[in-house]
């Protein structure tokens, strides 16, 4: 096992070190309880035919009973106690990883596969919870138990608790090499359990897709293919963990039978009382007991090890740098504010430009649209002006101040941005327009709907504006879902507006009201819009034509048709 592993998992307990003395107190007291049962047992049984036996042997059955009761009650607590600390430290642990995410670079998020961080958050942590919780009822109390064993086995016959003692090693050595082995096992067997989570996720949230192509089929079979793989690994997993009980059940059962053979021995040549001999035969097998049950953690806490590796190296993780520089905020929703790209490069992968030496000045209050041919950079550049990812060289100006100046958050509460795929959260549909902030009132989030337009089919909701909505309700167009999410961003009323193919999933209609709309709104805003509907962008103040990540042709409408480029070729194919 990891020794860091180790110690980064026990740093979360520092908030609960009250509960972790109670449990080792409780521990403690539980196992010196039960473990004084079978010499008062014995007692009782050397007592029965001497003087006085009678007295003796109800006083020592009394001493049982009271400690039957304590060794309960303690037990009683001591899981309480451990299930609170378990549940605290898990509890902490999936925090953290949600927290993650909200700092994680969004490159990580892009690159993951669906489902891997649902995965870790929800699968693994509730593995390690269950093996760390199996290990604090086991652990603690299991190794008391085999102390205490140890000294009554002493003081009764040392001997024979040498004998014991000198052999019990073989228990942990079987264990060790069993669970060495498990432990990789059980690693792939999480890995593989994210690749299921991931693929059933997709093909959850794309079965129309899925029915409309008719690959149901081909995807069960590649669904197979994947469950197969799992069985073959969770299937040697699960033997290596299963057969570490029963082997060193069968060492200690060796060491049982030379306890049972001498014991005898010595029982017969009048050495050790009848009583002495039941408690040490007791002893002898309860001792391994706890070796039984360790071995038994161990190689269930691989599977809880196998997830703690993962969801470690996923909190170690890059983040976002941290921003701890001063910012004297200039900028106000009211603000006219200017854009600026200077020699803007950028690539996903190294050696592959996306972007090259774009530049082009957005003047304050005005709008500019980006067009080109599918890959050319264009959603890129949003991204770039968002900060999810950072250029590889040149800047990027807003009001005149490069936005690595400016404060992500801040940043962003300047922009409105509205993205091709209509996101609706679980809640209410007054609870998404507000989402970008919830102090907003009723009146103005009701006034943006009105100007985006969504208003009217709002109000024919059986809830009106009170109706629970997401991206699972089929009830509720793609084009209302993305009237809403134009909504939401109006009612934020940021200084800059961003669409990037906003109407992409509205009709020609709705497409017109969006459009009055969104001039009113870009009134006196910047605005950039990414549109392949040319009719959205004609009226724009300047397009900007990316082809290859390049800078090809830049102008008002009626001069890039008077050119005879590509935007008036894509303009010829449109209207023709």
């Amino acid at each position: 096992m990891n020794i860091d592993l180790i110690k980064k998992f026990l740093g979360y307990s520092k908030g609960s070190k009250l509960s972790v003395a109670m449990s080792f107190v409780s521990g403690i007291l539980y196992s010196v309880c039960a473990m004084a049962i079978p010499y008062f047992a014995g007692k009782a049984i050397d007592s029965i035919g001497v003087e006085g036996g009678y007295r003796l042997l109800i006083n020592n059955l009394l001493i049982i009973l009271v400690l039957i009761i304590l060794s309960s009650l303690f037990q009683l607590f001591l899981m309480r106690v451990n299930n609170k600390i378990s549940y605290e430290l898990v509890m902490q642990l999936r925090n953290d990883c949600y927290r993650k995410i909200g700092r994680l670079k969004v490159s990580y998020l892009d690159m993951a596969p669906q489902g891997k961080v649902q995965s870790m958050i929800i699968s693994d942590t509730e593995t390690i919870a269950d093996g760390f919780l199996l290990f604090l009822n086991q652990f603690i109390a299991g190794i008391i138990s085999i102390l205490v064993t140890l000294v009554i086995m002493f003081y009764i016959n040392w001997k024979i608790a040498a004998f014991v003692l000198v052999f019990t090693p073989l228990s942990f050595i079987v264990s060790y090499l069993i669970a060495k082995g498990a432990f990789k096992s059980f690693r792939k067997q999480t890995e593989q359990r994210s690749t299921q989570t991931g693929f059933i996720s997709e093909m959850a949230s794309n079965h129309r897709e899925c029915r409309l192509l008719d690959v149901n089929k081909v995807k069960l079979d590649d669904f197979d293919g994947i469950n197969e793989t799992y069985r073959k690994i969770a299937t040697k997993a699960t033997f290596l963990s299963s057969i570490s009980n029963p082997s060193t059940r069968f060492v200690n059962a060796l060491i049982y039978a030379g306890v049972v053979l001498w014991g005898a021995f010595l029982g017969i040549g009048g050495v050790i009382t009848i009583g002495a001999l039941s408690s040490l035969l007791a002893y002898a097998n309860r001792f391994m007991k706890p070796f039984n049950d360790l071995s038994a953690v161990y190689t269930e806490l691989s599977d809880s090890f196998a997830c703690l590796a993962r969801i470690f190296e996923f909190l170690d993780e890059d983040e976002i740098p941290k921003e701890d520089f001063e910012y004297t905020d200039t900028i106000d929703k009211c603000s006219k504010v200017d854009i600026e790209f200077k020699d803007v490069c950028f690539s996903y992968v190294p050696g592959n430009p996306v972007l090259k030496n774009v530049s082009f000045k957005i003047g304050a209050g005005e709008s500019y649209a980006i067009v080109g041919p599918t890959g050319c950079g264009k959603t890129t550049l949003i991204n770039l002006l968002m900060r999810y990812y950072e250029p590889d060289s040149g800047d990027i100006l807003v009001g005149g101040k490069s936005i690595k100046e400016i404060p992500r958050s801040k940043l962003r509460e300047y922009i409105g941005f509205v993205t091709q795929d209509a996101w609706l959260y679980n809640g209410s549909v007054m609870d998404n327009i507000k989402f970008s902030n919830e102090d907003m009132n009723d009146e103005d989030a009701i006034s943006a709907s009105r100007r985006s337009g969504s208003h009217s089919f709002i109000r024919k909701l059986p809830g009106g504006y009170n109706e629970k909505v997401d991206n699972a309700r089929d009830d509720i167009s793609a084009g209302q879902k993305q009237l809403l999410t134009i909504t939401r961003a109006m009612a934020s009323d940021p200084a800059i507006m961003v669409l990037d193919e906003a109407t992409s999933s509205v009709d020609v209609v709705t497409e017109f009201k969006i459009q009055q709309a969104v001039k009113e709104l870009l009134d006196g805003r910047t605005g950039i819009i990414i549109a392949h509907r040319l009719s959205t962008i004609t009226g724009c103040d300047k397009i900007v034509v990316l082809i290859n990540g390049e800078v090809k042709e830049l102008g008002n409408h009626e001069t890039l048709v008077g050119q005879g480029g590509f935007y008036s070729e894509l303009y010829a194919s449109y209207i023709s």
